[in-house]
């Protein structure tokens, strides 16, 4: 059972990681950071988004 504390809003999320909302936002879009939705808000569990801070990002290679 997940307690009330183990959920971060968006906003929470946003300035524990220093970026926007809109940044938040599209990270869940893209998958790149799992959220549920326990009634009209969109929420991230704790401990997804402490495995998301410690993931290393993925970039492209890029060739020129």
């Amino acid at each position: 059972m997940t307690n009330e504390s183990d959920l971060l809003r968006l906003e929470d999320v946003a300035q524990l990681a220093r970026v926007s909302i809109s940044s938040v936002r599209h990270w869940i879009k893209t998958g790149r950071l799992p959220s549920i939705r326990p009634g009209r808000r969109r929420m991230v569990l704790r401990r997804d988004f402490e495995r998301f801070l410690g993931a290393p990002e993925r970039h492209e290679a890029t060739t020129r």
